[in-house]
């Protein structure tokens, strides 16, 4: 991938007004957090790890293919993740399922069913880089590994949103470190 390419995806997964919104939802306010640049560091060494053990790459090689599956997961993901909650609390309401089962906005449910779209989509977005854009295999241990690492990085910015919750949003955190 050329390194302007990767420019261009990281400057607009970082424009500060992609997830600024009247409205809020769960999948709103994580896809925010996880732009944070704290949580995208993070993100990007526990990957490295992930993606090194996954493919046996070497360390240098590994980096490049973390950087270049996080950039595209960060350009795609920060307009998908917030439609997938959307549509997901549109479906849940207008089909009656949701107030059939006592679904509610920024239940732990809801924070739950937001932690799994974001968690599969960066999976996809970021098994698809690595299988088209690298041409690496994706066998079970590779795949089990690539989704450990996406169940850590986007739980460590789900958590995040309770231990360093937003100002203006503070009430409607998830409530799993503490309420």
């Amino acid at each position: 991938m050329r390194p302007r390419v990767i420019l261009l995806v990281l400057v607009l997964a970082a424009w500060p007004t992609a997830t600024a919104a009247n409205v809020i939802w769960p999948a709103a306010l994580l896809t925010e957090r996880l732009l944070a640049w704290w949580i995208i560091g993070a993100s990007l060494v526990i990957e490295w790890y992930f993606v090194a053990t996954a493919f046996r790459l070497s360390p240098r090689n590994a980096a490049w293919a973390t950087l270049a599956a996080n950039a595209m997961s960060a350009g795609i993901g920060v307009f998908l993740v917030p439609f997938l909650g959307i549509g997901l609390a549109a479906i849940l309401h207008y089909s009656g399922i949701g107030p059939a089962i006592g679904w509610q906005d920024f239940s732990l449910p809801d924070w739950a069913a937001t932690f799994v779209l974001a968690v599969a989509a960066n999976l996809a977005i970021e098994l698809a880089v690595f299988r088209f854009g690298y041409g690496l295999g994706i066998g079970r241990r590779a795949f089990w590994l690539i989704a450990l690492a996406n169940v850590i990085t986007v739980g460590l910015a789900l958590v995040s949103l309770d231990i360093v919750p937003d100002d203006v949003y503070r009430e409607v955190s998830p409530g799993i470190v503490a309420k």
